[in-house]
């Protein structure tokens, strides 16, 4: 997908990313967990705990989804840091810090003791973030669940399917056994069903649009029909009207995907291109005026976009300026001028499903 030289402000055509207050160090907030969130462990699973040693080791420099679920983890434990799944500076710091308030060795290094202690029994009814860290960890082992922080039904059903496939009890309950095997098994190990096997089945993306809040919809991406992994995504400026120049919500309706690019802008920096970074963009649509309302408007140059730069890093915060366009305000700023708006690392999430998927032929997306 070539770059626009036009720029992107202009009226009905435009999908400027839009700021709403001035950048300060961005943090997941701490996500509270219910009373079903307990620290302590049941007898039987504390029982079976204790002679299985094998721990990852996470330290400054990893990747991938043992780290999300330790930043997770931390964020419940109430050390709030950003689910990347890089272990960056902040990551050490709160894990540092929760080692410290454990009284374990304060090296920021996530072994087994650190881990041990991090780990809480999640349950039907729980919530929060731990219970997100194990959904993630599900969907990496092949049992695909949505990311909601909310353990009902699919996520207990997942959790057996998961237990059966370990020789673990399957009781549905997430104990220090379950997260050892969830963050220790290789998803090599797990049914390659056609439901759960990379590339097979017709991917679909999907925006369910709330319409009493516009900035805290959803994105999912799915594959045959089952959800493989989902976002906060916003669309418009809080307006749900989708004839409303620059500040209406997306029209509904299928969307072909036009491209997709990691480096939208490139590196000839145009403080013109207001996208840039990771960028999917779809193809026009006639918008469908309300009765009484605005007139039939083309809506054009509509991307599944976040605020980046080009390389698909941040900008730095400029205090005199309340509209960073590059860089993410904080864990509200979704909204945008008509496009889908997610956050850097839930973008960067999506395009990694996509590359694994080889990046469906006829991927669409529709909105509802």
């Amino acid at each position: 997908m070539k770059r626009s030289p036009r720029t992107l402000r202009t009226a009905a055509s435009t999908c400027a990313i839009a700021a709403l207050t001035v950048f300060g160090a961005a943090q997941a907030p701490t996500i509270a967990t219910a009373s079903s969130d307990p620290v302590t462990t049941t007898a039987r699973h504390a029982t079976t705990f204790q002679g299985n040693p094998n721990w990852p080791t996470t330290r400054s420099g990893n990747h991938g989804i043992a780290v999300t679920a330790l930043q997770h983890l931390l964020t419940a434990r109430g050390h709030a840091v950003s689910p990347d799944g890089a272990y960056g500076p902040r990551t050490a710091v709160a894990v540092r810090a929760f080692q410290t308030l454990h009284h374990l060795q304060a090296d920021a290094v996530a072994g087994a003791r650190t881990w041990k202690a991090l780990v809480t029994t999640v349950r039907a009814g729980s919530h929060g973030s731990a219970v997100t860290a194990a959904q993630k960890l599900l969907t990496a082992r092949g049992h695909a669940v949505s990311p909601d922080g909310a353990f009902g039904p699919r996520t207990a059903a997942a959790v057996k399917a998961f237990q059966t496939r370990n020789h673990l009890e399957a009781d549905g309950v997430i104990g220090p056994r379950t997260w050892n095997a969830m963050l220790t098994t290789s998803r090599s190990t797990q049914p390659t069903t056609p439901s759960t096997r990379p590339g097979t089945g017709t991917y679909t993306l999907k925006l369910t649009r709330n319409g009493n809040q516009p900035l805290n919809s959803r994105l999912a991406l799915l594959r045959g029909g089952k959800v493989i992994d989902s976002y906060r995504a916003g669309s418009g400026m809080g307006s749900t009207d989708e004839c409303l120049p620059d500040k209406g919500w997306l029209p509904s309706g299928t969307y072909k995907v036009k491209g997709h690019e990691t480096n939208r802008g490139g590196w000839n920096y145009n403080p013109r291109v207001q996208i840039q970074g990771y960028a999917i963009q779809i193809e026009d649509k006639t918008c469908t005026p309300k009765p009484g309302g605005h007139e039939c408007v083309q809506r054009t140059q509509m991307f599944i976009h976040s605020e980046m730069l080009a390389d698909g890093t941040q900008a730095f915060d400029n205090p005199f300026n309340g509209d960073d366009w590059w860089r993410w305000d904080n864990a509200d700023d979704y909204s945008s001028n008509g496009c889908i708006k997610l956050a850097p690392n839930d973008l960067k999430d999506l395009f990694t499903h996509l590359k694994r998927a080889s990046w469906p032929k006829n991927l669409t997306l529709h909105v509802s």
